[in-house]
């Protein structure tokens, strides 16, 4: 019952951290093998608590971490923590007392992880490595049973200093160093804060023991240990010793990594909390670093070399951005007519002349290479039925550009978010050349009535339907014009007619000229009433409008509820990357972030298509 209640006594004290740290129980220390944004910190347990999941929790500036991982020390070759024990092999620790260190490291080396590597080292006047880093207990025993007579001072910071050293020339990444003696130091040329730095900088915990004597002075063992990151313990008796040795030998041994990926801004200060339920809470802190390219040292701002950084660089960046815009837009603001002699000198002006321009000899290039693609030939298509005057060629250039320069431009303002217009752009092109084609159709739908009627007047004087057709154009609105005027100029060229006209009905997604198509066949095959069954097409077609303009009132709200829907995630989305980045980085940053927003632009999409097909109708 003694030994039992000095156990729980002596793993009391050693488990009490440095002053900073919020809990007495549990310790956290940076690791330093996590590239940021990785972080990756050890926790330090008592001796027979366990780690369940779902146990710890971290937070950094008071938010809680992403991705966060727990890995007991062992588990993989990253995370194993070196520990030396520093023996005081000084004169005043001649006889029992050095014989009683000697256990005590035993009972530290029976009690650590079998997979820590251990290293020893004892002092006096100067130090030395009584065993080198290694996992096997034989050549641990081997070496205490061997490690001469104490003599000489006290070179303490000395030994602590090499030992820090130890493990930072092994490679390991990070661990403890354990000091042993009885007294001040005398003799070293190493002080208290050069060890402190040291450690700090090896990611190392030093933790001090003190074993009493007629020469016996705690301060600064335990000032090293409170500075170091550890903690101090203190002894009596050589039973008491190898109680401290083993507990602690079973604390140090009982450590988790934890990692995880920060979030947060470089060159910010970060304070990491880290809490283990029923155990308490530990902190640290570190400053996120700032981005800079692997390999590359930035030169210093000066007047020779400005940097990117400097006010002449952004502007410059600007101008380059807003030009790249401009010309973009003027591609799309420049109107060329194009006329039939037009379309006829493609054909037959010389090679040499061919692209005035830079843009043009480009977008020409792009037509005669992909010329016979499906997709090329759908868009040129598009955009004639569209009455857009520009070729395929200069869309696609101009949307590229557009696309480019936008990307470039809020990259630099909103990192991530500078992708969207490489999507966004292209895609939104597309829907207006599109709503464009719809536009025209329904203009062409509305016409097809008046117009028809003019042509069924000039079949009753005795016109053929040919040339009632092309009578009926010079009074004609556009797009009817155009269309009835092509079917004419086909005809003329040898096609027949109804072949023509069922061009246009296929072009303007009308099945109204279908029955103009048969009637010009009927006609031709049959010799019938043409003016009477242009009348009878003239009521359908009106009598369909009147029904189509009564659906489309009907299906307004449900239309503008579709565009509302769709657009509001998306401009809210783009509005908070730009206003409030750090509430959405997770959704750029974190794969739990971009499987959420393939989710969203998923249901997005359904719940667009679901609503248009609700409220279109094919009359």
């Amino acid at each position: 019952m003694r030994r039992a209640a000095l156990a729980l006594v002596v793993g009391a004290a050693i488990l009490a951290g440095p002053a900073g740290q919020a809990s007495a129980a549990i310790s956290v220390s940076p690791t330093g093998d996590a590239k940021f944004p990785r972080r990756a910190f050890v926790v330090t347990l008592p001796e027979t608590s366990r780690l369940a999941p779902g146990q710890v929790s971290v937070t950094e500036n008071g938010a809680p971490v992403h991705g966060l991982r727990t890995a007991p020390v062992g588990a993989s070759r990253r995370a194993k923590l070196g520990v030396v024990l520093a023996i005081d092999a000084s004169s005043s620790m001649k006889g029992d007392a050095f014989d009683s260190a000697v256990e005590a490291a035993r009972a530290f080396a029976s009690e650590r992880n079998p997979e820590q590597p251990l290293a020893l080292v004892t002092f006096g006047t100067g130090s030395r490595v009584l065993q080198p880093f290694t996992t096997l207990d034989d050549e641990i025993q081997a070496a205490l049973d061997d490690p001469a007579e104490p003599s000489g001072g006290t070179d303490m910071y000395d030994a602590a200093l090499r030992s820090v050293q130890l493990i930072d020339k092994a490679g390991l990444k990070g661990g403890f160093v354990v000091v042993l003696s009885d007294g001040t130091d005398h003799g070293s040329t190493a002080v208290n804060d050069d060890v402190v730095a040291a450690a700090r900088a090896a990611r190392v915990r030093v933790y001090t023991v003190g074993l009493q004597s007629d020469a016996f002075d705690p301060d600064a063992l335990a000032a090293l240990a409170e500075t170091g990151g550890g903690s101090y313990s203190e002894a009596t008796s050589a039973d008491e010793l190898q109680e401290i040795y083993r507990v602690l030998g079973a604390q140090l041994s009982n450590a988790h990594v934890l990692s995880y990926r920060s979030l947060v801004r470089p060159g910010r200060r970060v304070k990491v909390r880290a809490t283990v339920t029923g155990l308490g809470t530990a902190t640290v802190s570190y400053t996120a670093p700032k981005l800079r390219l692997e390999g590359v040292t930035a030169a210093p701002p000066g007047d020779d070399n400005p940097g990117w950084d400097s006010a002449g660089a952004r502007a410059l960046i600007v101008i380059v951005v807003v030009g790249l815009l401009a010309v973009s837009f003027a591609l799309f603001l420049r109107a060329r007519l194009r006329t039939p002699r037009d379309r006829v000198a493609e054909f037959i002006k010389p090679p040499d002349e061919d692209g005035t321009t830079l843009t043009g000899r480009i977008a020409a290039g792009a037509e005669r290479s992909i010329s016979n693609a499906g997709a090329w030939e759908g868009l040129a298509g598009a955009l004639d039925i569209a009455g857009i005057r520009y070729t395929a060629g200069e869309i696609v250039i101009g949307t590229a550009l557009a696309a480019v320069s936008l990307a470039f431009l809020i990259a630099s303002l909103a990192g991530p978010a500078g992708l969207l217009p490489l999507v966004v752009v292209p895609l939104g092109v597309w829907l207006s050349i599109h709503h464009r084609m719809r536009r025209e159709r329904r203009r062409f739908g509305d016409q097809l009535a008046d117009h028809l009627a003019v042509v069924g007047g000039s079949l009753r004087v005795g016109h053929s339907l040919t040339g009632a057709l092309a009578s009926a154009l010079d009074e004609a609105p556009e797009p009817a014009r155009r269309e009835f005027a092509r079917a004419v100029t086909d005809e003329r060229l040898g096609m027949p007619l109804e072949e023509a006209l069922e061009g246009v009905s296929e072009r303007m997604d009308n099945r109204e000229i279908e029955h103009i198509s048969l009637l010009a066949k009927l006609q031709r095959e049959a010799g019938a009433d043409a003016g009477e069954m242009v009348d009878q097409v003239v009521a359908t077609v009106r009598e369909r409008q009147e029904l189509r303009r009564t659906v489309r009132t009907l299906t307004a709200q449900g239309r503008f509820s579709q565009m509302v829907l769709t657009l509001l995630p998306i401009g809210s989305l783009l509005f908070l990357t730009v206003a409030a980045k750090d509430y959405v980085d997770p959704l750029y940053s974190t794969s739990s972030g971009h499987v959420v927003l393939g989710v969203a632009a998923v249901l997005l999409l359904c719940g667009a298509l679901a609503i248009r097909k609700i409220v279109s109708f094919k009359v």
